[in-house]
């Protein structure tokens, strides 16, 4: 059962700030994505934002600091720490959480893993609702093939999550731990090693996701799933929900959508509920579009966050992405707010007779 809604949308428990926008279009983010630095110490072969890292950024800490507490008291609810690198390789991120947390922000970490520890993990957990690891693989050799890394470094992962369970009992957290399975030609073998590993170390939920092309990425590569792949991983994961206390998330809708391969929408409205702050100190109304003009909505060394909000270049973006931006041909196969259009989609469309409920 998927109790986080992973591969759906949580819109329906924001609709104060829905409603908001339904009167003025242009609203404070929900969500925020957060870039701390370009660079990663990992190289994978599925990186859809390899094209962000082709020179060295990391955000400016004081700088920072302040903006989180700006956005904090202007209504963001929560911030995702990922992005174009790995974020714990920003020496100031345990400070990025505990300053977001105390402005009363919502603060997740997707990170790889490798170079946590004990220590990192009693400094960030406590401050944390969610900390999902990327490993994507059940072995060595195939974390080092699709990670483009050495297998010396799936120990030291596999260690790192160990010691974040052991912090969460430790210190009686409520953080939830996950572990991601990017699911692609070169690990599909591995799911079963990968579910054995982490359901024995203790994790809250392991979730297998789709492969998703972004149209900026430079190495370009793409995923084939079909109904036989879909049976196959099915019979994994229904012989360990039956033996194992850790929730297994199968993302077949996501698949399925990325199967078909058709966009349930014609219009982008959800950019109004989030957005994307780069290593560079970028506001962008689009992660996707990490560069693109079109969707840079300010800089966080320019501007205070009020101004990046309700600023002309955001309010520009977002009236772009509803009436202008082409879906079709510009945009992500199951972006992350694909959901959240195909819902704005329907409540736009209104039906006759819609007060006849």
């Amino acid at each position: 059962m998927d109790k986080y809604r992973i591969d759906s949308h949580k819109l329906l428990w924001h609709l104060d700030r829905v409603l908001e926008w339904q009167k003025i279009r242009v609203v404070p983010p929900i969500y925020i994505e957060v870039s701390p630095v370009s660079f990663c110490n990992h190289n994978c072969i599925f990186c859809g934002i390899d094209f962000a890292r082709i020179e060295k950024f990391e955000l400016k800490s004081d700088y920072f600091c302040k903006r989180l507490e700006e956005m904090g008291k202007l209504g963001v609810r929560s911030i995702m720490f990922a992005g174009e690198g790995e974020p714990l390789l920003h020496k100031d991120l345990p400070k990025f959480v505990r300053v977001g947390k105390e402005g009363g922000i919502d603060i997740s970490l997707t990170t790889n893993g490798t170079l946590g520890n004990y220590e990192i993990w009693e400094e960030i957990l406590p401050f944390l609702t969610w900390i999902r690891f990327s490993v994507d693989a059940g072995t060595p050799d195939v974390h080092a093939k699709v990670h483009n890394v050495s297998t010396n470094l799936f120990p030291k992962t596999v260690k790192s999550i160990e010691e974040a369970v052991k912090v969460k009992h430790k210190m009686n957290l409520n953080v939830t731990i996950g572990v991601q399975f990017l699911i692609i030609d070169e690990n599909i073998s591995d799911i079963e090693n990968a579910m054995t590993l982490f359901s024995g170390i203790g994790v809250d939920y392991f979730t297998l996701k789709s492969y998703s092309l972004h149209p900026q990425m430079i190495k370009k590569m793409d995923a084939l799933y079909t109904d036989g792949i879909i049976k196959h991983i099915n019979e994994f994961v229904d012989k360990y929900r039956n033996s194992s206390n850790m929730n297994i998330i199968f993302r077949r809708k996501a698949i399925r959508k990325y199967m078909d391969g058709n966009k349930m929408y014609q219009h982008c409205r959800a950019l109004p509920f989030w957005g994307y702050i780069s290593s560079r100190g970028d506001f962008y109304t689009c992660s996707v579009f990490i560069g693109d003009e079109r969707f840079k909505a300010g800089n966080i060394y320019e501007s205070d966050m009020k101004q990046i909000f309700s600023g002309d270049k955001r309010r520009t973006s977002i009236d772009y992405g509803e009436k202008t931006l082409l879906i079709a041909d510009e945009c992500r196969l199951n972006c992350r707010m694909a959901r959240i259009n195909e819902f704005l989609e329907m409540l736009e469309n209104k039906p006759e007779h819609m007060n006849f409920i």
